[in-house]
């Protein structure tokens, strides 16, 4: 993350003081990212662990963590109000099971967030993202109208067509493989919506295709043209369109000889919707080393409130700044 930008939503983030709960409290790597969000006015961090085990790889480490809230899981006085919190929601759980749920931190830090008692939960410095999105998504479940989970990858492209930097984001590089037209249009709605929250500039999201408006027929193409249909219909305040060529969404010369019909999205894209995790994932990667961009994410997207996904090869700098992400989300828009 550049300087500048990140500079910026390190101010926001302590403007918003959110409280950020972290699952994975014996990991050294966080408690150091803990104590240095909490010394420097970050965020609010919240840790769930063993208390032993907690204070024993903090000493090791050298993370001051005195003024930090923790809790365990496996034995908080809170399990039966989670548990039945958590069967209220899902009519058909039994208690015994959800007891087992909560002992999980992954579930107890998403029921946190769920139940107001954390702003966001940032997990997977040890566990498997599948198993970080399964607990958000049954803990904290998904905003109205998104049948699932997604991500975006913010690329920062030095000088772009020849003038100064450029902010673009890539969806879906993370999450969903094969997207429906409906998981499409809701990817690109969501991936407008975290473009603005963390940037602060308006959205102009095009949905791509190997096809520009019309310029080829196959059934590929036709799910883009749905799912710009549908997204056009769920009341976003910015302008969406499809189906393009990437050359005609970002190239003002392309598009004004490509799109013969009117478009506020042709040749001015700065968020870019890709037909599946394929696409997404194998153009994120090729702009960053290729054209020496700086990946910034992915962050998750389509929750009730906000969840992110770490590597398990993440350094205490990761940590500190998914965090961040997470702390402006959390705060809404810009």
């Amino acid at each position: 993350m550049s300087e500048d930008i990140f500079t910026r939503l390190e101010n926001r983030a302590k403007e918003i003081g959110a409280r950020i709960v972290f699952p994975e409290g014996e990991d050294d790597r966080i408690l150091r990212a803990a104590a240095a969000l909490d010394k420097n006015g970050i965020a609010k961090p919240i840790i769930l662990g063993d208390p032993a085990k907690i204070e024993s790889a903090a000493s090791a480490c050298g993370a001051d963590i005195s003024g930090i809230p923790t809790a365990f899981p496996k034995e908080s006085d809170r399990l039966e109000e989670m548990a039945e919190a958590y069967c209220a929601m899902r009519s058909r759980m039994k208690e015994k099971i959800a007891l087992r749920l909560m002992k999980k931190p992954l579930f107890f830090g998403a029921m946190m967030v769920r139940m107001c008692e954390a702003d966001g939960m940032v997990g997977g410095a040890s566990c498997a993202t599948t198993s970080v999105l399964q607990a958000a998504g049954l803990a904290i479940g998904y905003e109205e109208g998104v049948p699932c989970p997604s991500s975006v990858m913010l690329m920062k492209i030095p000088r772009f067509l020849g003038g100064g930097d450029k902010f673009i984001a890539f969806a879906d590089p993370a999450v969903t493989v094969d997207p429906s037209p409906e998981e499409l249009a809701a990817i690109a709605v969501q991936s407008g919506c975290t473009f603005r929250r963390i940037l602060g500039e308006e959205p102009v999201v095009a949905l791509l295709s190997f096809s520009s408006k019309g310029s080829a027929a196959h059934a590929h193409v036709d799910k883009v043209k749905k799912a710009t249909e549908l997204a056009r219909g769920m009341g976003a305040d910015f302008p969406i369109d499809g189906e393009f060529q990437a050359d005609a969404a970002l190239v003002p010369r392309v598009a004004a000889r490509k799109i013969k019909e009117e478009s506020e999205v042709a040749g001015r894209a700065n968020v870019l919707v890709f037909p599946d995790l394929n696409s997404a994932n194998i153009a994120y990667k090729l702009t960053q080393y290729l054209a020496g961009a700086r990946a910034i994410g992915p962050i998750l997207q389509g929750f009730r409130k906000p969840v992110n996904d770490l590597s398990r090869g993440c350094t205490v700098d990761d940590i500190v700044q998914v965090a961040i992400l997470t702390s402006v989300i959390a705060g809404g828009a810009h």
